[in-house]
């Protein structure tokens, strides 16, 4: 394996020179830098990252924790993160959590050790057990879809009790009273504005919460899919179904249609998030478009210009609206 002293020697400069080109200095002729460049392709030698990045105090990775990578709603997630770390010079350490809290506080202590310059953090479960170690450290922070009272940092998150409660209204103005709901995890921060915005929706039409048709899930399509069998096998069945994110939505498709239910004709069915298969699936799912791209987007630039200064300002708490995606499974023709 070829080294920054190989690369000197057949570039004829010193190593000193070599190692200020890797480092972007601004003291190199660029006729020197061109030189070295090509020498160093023609040599398939490439710099340590890590090791360029400790001696500069920058390792120009931006850590990201999620609760899960799998599903389309966190392909999304990652896809935007990762296109803006890559414009602005950035890369990712991607990890996850898995929804657990001693792993979520593993990979912070891990990832505070110098490993990375700054972190974003998405933790719907985020608990005040871990206030001290996010207050304490000196990377900056940003979290994403996550609350945490007395915790000073950026957030970005999406409007989940709006984004529900249009989406419930909406089945109700198709003339549905009994409408039950899949939830999501109970500690789940976007589960429980979801299920407050489906209340809401029934209270402010004088239906009563009935709490026969809440039916517990975890946001994985098998939940979907078991809740909607649960609902089947009630001696009165809702002729509606809110489903707390579309992958349980699809589940609960699936299991109308195994039992061969019509939707929307025998019970209609929507979800939440907009992820890339509800536009496909039959029929096309209604569901509340979360601007996952944005907010990833808008998260990444703020931790970026964090940790180049150009951003020392007040803390930014941003909330950004869910819109209703009107298809086809709540008895639209769209």
């Amino acid at each position: 394996m070829n080294t920054i002293k190989d690369v000197a020697e057949r570039a004829g400069v010193s190593i000193a020179t070599v190692s200020r080109v890797f480092n972007d200095s601004s003291s190199v002729k660029s006729k020197t830098r061109d030189l070295v460049l090509q020498t160093a392709r023609e040599l398939a030698y490439s710099p340590n990252i890590l090791a360029r990045g400790l001696m500069r105090k920058k390792t120009e990775t931006i850590g990201v924790v999620l609760p899960d990578l799998s599903g389309e709603f966190f392909s999304e997630v990652i896809r935007g993160i990762d296109e803006v770390a890559a414009r602005r010079g950035y890369h990712i350490l991607l990890s996850s959590s898995h929804s657990r809290l001693d792993d979520m506080e593993r990979l912070l202590r891990l990832m505070a050790q110098g490993r990375v310059d700054g972190l974003l953090l998405m933790a719907p479960q985020l608990r005040k057990d871990l206030l001290p170690l996010l207050s304490t450290t000196k990377l900056p922070l940003v979290l994403l879809e996550s609350s945490l009272e007395g915790l000073d940092a950026d957030s970005y998150y999406i409007d989940n009790f709006r984004g529900a409660y249009l989406v419930v209204q909406h089945l109700i103005e198709h003339g549905h009273r009994r409408i039950a709901v899949i939830m999501g995890p109970e500690d789940n921060f976007d589960a429980r504005e979801r299920h407050k915005g489906y209340q809401a929706a029934l209270t402010e039409k004088d239906i009563p919460f009935d709490g026969e048709l809440a039916f517990k899930g975890d946001f994985q399509k098998r939940s979907g899919y078991f809740g909607m069998k649960r609902i089947l096998s009630l001696d009165d069945p809702p002729t509606a179904v809110f489903a707390a994110n579309d992958d349980m939505a699809i589940g609960a498709m699936e299991a109308a249609k195994e039992a061969k239910k019509a939707i929307p004709e025998d019970i209609a069915i929507v979800g939440f998030d907009d992820i890339p298969i509800s536009r496909y699936v039959s029929p096309r799912l209604t569901t509340v478009h979360m601007p996952i791209y944005e907010m990833v987007s808008r998260a990444t630039e703020r931790v970026i210009n964090r940790i180049e200064e150009a951003e020392t300002g007040e803390i930014e708490k941003r909330m950004l609206s869910a819109g209703l995606m009107v298809r086809q499974s709540c008895g639209c023709s769209y």
